[in-house]
C-alpha cells in the first residue's frame, strides 16, 4: 500500500470535550461492549432455560433474531437521514454496532451449524454471514479510510472529482503549449503525447480503484526527472509545473478510490440487508405455516 505523508494538525472550529466532564471514548466504549456482552450472556441463559424445560429455544432466539434484524434496519434508516432530532449519527451507529454485534450472537445460538441445512436456511445463513461480514468490513473502513483521505492533498467532494480532474488535464496542457524553446518543446511534448497525456485524460483503472498505489506517480516522476538533461531553465520549469500536475491527479485518484470504495460497501451492505430482511421474513412464515 502507498505511503502518505499526514498534514500537521491544524486548529479548527470543533469542540473538544474535556475528560473530567464525562467518560472518555474508550471507556464509554468499554461500558457499551460490557453491557452488549452482559445482554447475550441472559439471552444465552434463557434459551437455555428454554432447552431445559423441552420449550421452544429455536422461536425464542429465531424472534429475536428477526427483531434485531429489522432493529437494524430501522437504524440503518436513521443514519442516513441525519436531520432527524433523533440524536448524533455517530451515537445512532455506535448503537447499529453493537446491535449488530448482539444480533450475530444470537444467530450463533439459532442456528445448529454454522450454515443451516435446507435450501431456504443455507440460503438464509449464508446471506446473513456475507452481511456480517460486509459489517466488519465496514467497522473498519469507516476508522481507517477517513484517515488516508485527509493524508492527501486537498479535500474533493466525490461528484466534483471529475470537473477537477478535467481541469487537472487542461492545466497540463496548456503548461505544454507555453513552452518557446524548441528543443524543450520537442522533448515535452512527446513526452507528454506518449505518457501525460493518457494519464491525465483517462480514469483511474479498476486495478487501481480496487488496490490504489503510487506505481505510476513514481513512474511519471521519475521520468520527468530523466528529461532534465534536456532541458534548460524554461523546459525545467515547465516540467516541474507537469511534476506537480501529476501529483495533484494522483491524489486525487487516490481521493476517488477511497471515496468510490465506501459508496460500493453502503450500496452493498444496504441491498445484501433487505435480502436478508425479505428472507428471514419468508423463512419465519414457512415456520409458522409448518407448526401450524
Amino acid at each position: 500500500m502507498r505511503s502518505r505523508w499526514a498534514k500537521p494538525d491544524r486548529v479548527t472550529g470543533a469542540v473538544r470535550l474535556n475528560p473530567s466532564h464525562g467518560p472518555s471514548l474508550k471507556l464509554r466504549r468499554t461500558i457499551a461492549l460490557s453491557a452488549t456482552l452482559v445482554v447475550i450472556a441472559i439471552f444465552w441463559g434463557i434459551a437455555g432455560w428454554e432447552a431445559s424445560r423441552l420449550g421452544r429455544p429455536a422461536f425464542f432466539t429465531g424472534f429475536t433474531l428477526l427483531s434485531g434484524l429489522a432493529l437494524l434496519m430501522l437504524l440503518g434508516v436513521r443514519r442516513r437521514l441525519p436531520f432527524w432530532p433523533l440524536g448524533s449519527v455517530s451515537t445512532w451507529t455506535q448503537i447499529h454496532l453493537y446491535v449488530g454485534l448482539f444480533t450475530t450472537a444470537i444467530y450463533v445460538l439459532h442456528v445448529p451449524a454454522l450454515v443451516a441445512g435446507g435450501m431456504l436456511e443455507s440460503f438464509l445463513s449464508i446471506v446473513f454471514l456475507m452481511v456480517t461480514a460486509s459489517g466488519f468490513y465496514g467497522i473498519y473502513a469507516s476508522r481507517t479510510l477517513p484517515k488516508r483521505l485527509t493524508a492527501v492533498e486537498g479535500q474533493h467532494r466525490f461528484d466534483r472529482i471529475d470537473w477537477v480532474r478535467n481541469q487537472i488535464a487542461t492545466a497540463a496542457e496548456k503548461a505544454c503549449q507555453q513552452i518557446s524553446e524548441a528543443s524543450a518543446q520537442q522533448v515535452l511534448q512527446t513526452f507528454y503525447q506518449q505518457a501525460l497525456s493518457p494519464f491525465f485524460v483517462s480514469r483511474p483503472s479498476l486495478a487501481y480503484v480496487i488496490a490504489p498505489n503510487g506505481n505510476r506517480r513514481r513512474q511519471l516522476l521519475g521520468d520527468l526527472k530523466e528529461l532534465d538533461r534536456y532541458l534548460e531553465d524554461e523546459g525545467r520549469r515547465v516540467a516541474g509545473q507537469l511534476a506537480a500536475l501529476v501529483r495533484r491527479r494522483d491524489d486525487l485518484d487516490y481521493q476517488f478510490a477511497l471515496q468510490l470504495r465506501l459508496r460500493c460497501w453502503v450500496v452493498f451492505h444496504s441491498l445484501l440487508s433487505l435480502v436478508l430482511l425479505a428472507v428471514a421474513l419468508v423463512h419465519m412464515l414457512a415456520v409458522l405455516q409448518y407448526i401450524g
